[in-house]
C-alpha cells in the first residue's frame, strides 16, 4: 500500500527535493523496462516517481526544479513538466514545485546562453552586455512560470566576488553593479511574468555589510515571499539567520500575501528543526500562512556521484546523532547472476520490495561496472525516502510536548527551539538578539562539525 507523507507535513518546514533532469525525465511514465531487465515485482518506472499519487511506493507532493539544469529552457516531458496538479480534497494542488532561476549556474559561469560573456574583461561592458540578454532572461522566466507554482527570482549572487571555485564573468564586477542588475531582473520579472506562478525575491550577501546593502535595494520588490542565499541562509550560521529574519519581520517581509521563505542548499536534521521552529514562531507573531522550504540535491548526489546510501540518523539525545551518514551502495557484479537471494538490506517502500539482483545487472570479465542506469533510479528513489522520512521524524520528536521531547532531543535544539520563539514573538529583540547570538552561534558551529564528519552525507555546493 503506498505510503502519502505529505499530510504530516502541514505544520512543518518542507523538505524540497531538487530533482535532477535526468531522474525527471527516466521516471516519466511513458518511460517503459526491458523486460529482460530485473525489476520489483509489480512496479513501473513511473512508480519511483515521488510525486505521482498513483505511486506504489510513496508520495510526497514536494520538490524543487532548477532552470539552470537545462540548455534550452523549453518545457520538456518530464515527470515534473506533466505532474498532477489538480487540488485536493483541501484545495491545495497535489504537487508543489519551486522554481530555481539558475542562480548558481550564473555564479559559477555555466549559465546557458551567456558563453560569449566569458570574453568581456571590461566591468561596464558586462554589465550592458547582460542587459542585452534579454531573450534568456525571457527564457528563463517563461520556463518558469509554465513550470513552477513557486519561483526565485534572477539574483546576480555576490558570493562570486569571494569564490575560490567561481569561473564566472561576472567576478569583474562590483557589488553595486551586481546589485543593479538585479534590480532590473526584478523589474524585468514585474513586468514579463504570467500565469498563476508566485515569485519569491531572492536575498543575497557575503558578510552583514553586503546583506544590508542588497537588502536595503531589492526589499521594495514585494512578489509573494523571499529566498535566503548564500550567506543570509544556513552557511551564515543560526545567529546570521535570526537576525536577517527579524530584520525582514520588521520591514513587513511577512505579511499576509508574502506567504513563503525558502532556504537554498541545506539537507540537515537540525536544520529541518529550527526552519520550522521559524516557521511556527513567524505564523504565530506574523502570517499564519507563512510556509518555509529548503532544498538540496544531497539525494541524486550522493547516489550519482559518490555511489553512496544515505542511512537515517539515530536520534540520540547527542546531536552527534542527529546527521545523515553515508556508506557505499551494495554494488558488485557478483550479485548480478544470484543476488535474488541477497535482499537489499536498507528499509524503505522500496528497498522492502528489493533483491541486490534489481541494482546488480552486469557481470563478466569485461564489465566496468555492474549497474545499470535503473540501478541509479531505484538508488535514488530509496534515498529520496530516507532524506524524506528522516526530516519528517526529527520534526515530529521535538515538537511534541516539550516535556516528551525532551527525553529524545538534543537539549542544544530544545534551548534553540526557544530562543527562536522568544525572539521572533518580541516586538523589541536587539537585546535578546545579542544576549543569545553567541550561544545560536555556538550551536551552528557545532552543527556544522558534526555535518562535516567523514561519515557525512554529500552536501550542495553554496547558491
Amino acid at each position: 500500500m503506498s505510503i502519502d507523507l505529505s499530510p504530516r507535513w502541514d505544520e512543518f518546514a518542507v523538505y524540497l527535493p531538487a530533482i535532477q533532469e535526468w531522474y525527471s525525465k527516466n521516471v516519466h511514465a511513458s518511460k517503459k523496462l526491458e523486460k529482460s531487465r530485473p525489476f520489483p515485482n509489480g512496479l513501473k518506472l513511473s512508480d519511483l516517481d515521488y510525486m505521482n499519487p498513483k505511486s506504489k511506493l510513496w508520495h510526497y507532493k514536494y520538490g524543487l526544479y532548477s532552470a539552470g539544469q537545462f540548455k534550452k529552457h523549453d518545457t520538456k516531458e518530464c515527470s515534473v513538466s506533466l505532474r498532477d496538479r489538480t487540488l485536493d480534497a483541501n484545495g491545495e494542488s497535489k504537487t508543489i514545485i519551486l522554481g530555481d532561476s539558475g542562480g548558481f549556474q550564473i555564479g559559477m559561469g555555466s549559465f546557458s546562453g551567456t558563453e560569449h560573456l566569458k570574453k568581456i574583461k571590461d566591468a561596464n561592458e558586462m554589465c550592458e552586455a547582460w542587459r542585452q540578454c534579454g531573450d534568456v532572461r525571457d527564457n528563463v522566466v517563461d520556463w518558469l512560470c509554465a513550470t513552477s507554482d513557486y519561483a526565485m527570482t534572477i539574483d546576480m549572487p555576490l558570493w562570486v566576488l569571494v569564490s575560490k571555485t567561481s569561473k564566472s564573468p561576472f567576478k569583474i564586477c562590483s557589488r553595486e553593479q551586481l546589485t543593479q542588475l538585479t534590480i532590473e531582473n526584478l523589474e524585468h520579472i514585474k513586468q514579463n511574468k504570467h500565469g498563476k506562478t508566485k515569485w519569491l525575491n531572492v536575498i543575497q550577501g557575503t558578510n552583514e555589510e553586503d546583506t544590508e546593502y542588497w537588502w536595503s535595494r531589492v526589499k521594495k520588490y514585494k512578489f509573494d515571499g523571499w529566498a535566503l542565499a548564500g550567506s543570509v541562509g544556513w552557511r551564515g550560521g543560526l545567529d546570521s539567520v535570526m537576525y536577517n529574519v527579524l530584520r525582514m519581520r520588521d520591514d513587513g517581509a511577512f505579511e499576509d500575501g508574502q506567504d513563503w521563505m525558502h532556504v537554498l542548499g541545506v539537507s540537515q536534521p537540525t536544520w529541518a528543526v529550527m526552519l520550522t521552529a521559524i516557521q511556527l514562531s513567524l505564523r504565530e507573531k506574523c502570517n499564519p500562512k507563512l510556509r518555509i522550504s529548503y532544498d538540496s540535491a544531497s539525494p541524486f548526489q550522493t547516489v550519482g556521484m559518490a555511489r553512496k546510501l544515505i542511512r537515517y540518523p539515530k536520534f540520540t539525545k547527542d546531536l552527534k546523532s542527529w546527521v545523515m551518514t553515508s556508506q557505499p551502495s551494495p554494488l558488485s557484479s557478483s550479485y548480478a547472476d544470484g543476488g535474488k537471494q541477497f535482499h537489499f538490506p536498507f528499509q524503505s517502500p522500496l528497498g522492502d520490495m528489493m533483491n541486490l539482483e534489481h541494482l546488480n545487472v552486469k557481470s563478466g570479465l569485461f564489465e566496468n561496472k555492474p549497474t545499470d542506469i535503473f540501478s541509479d533510479l531505484l538508488l535514488m528513489n530509496h534515498t529520496l525516502y530516507v532524506y524524506v522520512r528522516a526530516f519528517l521524524e526529527a520534526n515530529e520528536m521535538v515538537f511534541m510536548r516539550p516535556s516528551e521531547a525532551s527525553l529524545y532531543t538534543p537539549p542544544e535544539i530544545m534551548d534553540a527551539v526557544e530562543i527562536i520563539h522568544d525572539l521572533i514573538t518580541s516586538d523589541s529583540w536587539m537585546a535578546k538578539y545579542k544576549k543569545h547570538k553567541d550561544y545560536l552561534n555556538r550551536i551552528s558551529k557545532k552543527i556544522k562539525k558534526e555535518s562535516e564528519a567523514p561519515s557525512a552525507a554529500v552536501e550542495d555546493e553554496v547558491r
